[in-house]
């Protein structure tokens, strides 16, 4: 059986790797990105078993990523996040 594949997207470095090695510990497979715009690239260039989304992001924001993967995908899983 194959991982699950997850798109984080974290813009705090310290979160954002703590994070990753969290779900990788656990077996998952995980693209992690820094941006909007980075993660907006890796959307359309795989698909993922679910987003995890910070909703305020430099470039493009959480909300407006979203909406973007449920026009290509319109089951995929989610989880919006703020942490301040």
């Amino acid at each position: 059986m194959s991982k699950a594949k997850i798109l984080l997207l974290e813009d705090d470095a310290n979160l954002n790797d703590t994070i990753t090695d969290f779900l990788e510990d656990e077996d998952y497979t995980v693209d992690s990105v820094y941006d909007g715009y980075e993660a907006q690239d890796r959307l359309y260039e795989s698909k993922y078993d679910l987003l995890l989304l910070d909703v305020n992001t430099p470039g493009v924001d959480g909300f407006t990523l979203l909406k973007e993967a449920r026009e290509k995908w319109s089951s995929c899983p989610f989880y919006l996040y703020h942490i301040s």
